[in-house]
């Protein structure tokens, strides 16, 4: 048994823990959250096809050679969710293409993650996606 008032304590930092973890899942931005502007995703909608497509689409990698992993579909949420959007802009910057083929600035980056994920069906809203930390910090989640 505690002593008195301890587990009256104990019940009201429970309580206080509980309340916060509440707010900060409630404030944790997700892609479901209208995080990109439509305009922002269409205006890639060439770059994506031919820097992006080639290795990301199965239908456009040539033959013989093996696709990268899908930006699309359920794999690719299997694959990414529960992640910050921040990683999938960095390793688009970084990264891609793996060719060498072209040099991506970060606002191509974060253009391109708006395309993908109009792509995969996620709402757009009023204000483009950001290159800063908020953004970086957008949950991907399932798509609704």
């Amino acid at each position: 048994r505690l002593p008195m008032g301890v587990g009256r304590s104990l019940l009201v930092i429970a309580g206080f823990a509980l309340v916060a973890s509440s707010i900060l899942s409630a404030s944790q931005q997700t892609t479901r959250d209208g995080v990109y502007a439509k305009a922002q995703a269409d205006r890639v909608t060439e770059m994506y096809g031919k820097i992006c497509a080639n290795c990301h689409d199965p239908a456009k990698v040539p033959e013989g050679k093996k696709p990268a992993p899908p930006l699309l579909g359920d794999v690719f949420l299997d694959t990414w969710k529960d992640r910050p959007l921040g990683e999938l802009m960095a390793i688009i910057r970084l990264t891609m293409p793996n060719d060498g083929s072209a040099v991506l600035t970060p606002d191509d980056a974060v253009d391109l993650a708006a395309y993908i994920l109009q792509a995969n069906k996620y709402p757009d809203g009023k204000a483009p996606l950001k290159n800063d930390d908020a953004a970086k910090k957008i949950l991907i989640v399932k798509a609704p």
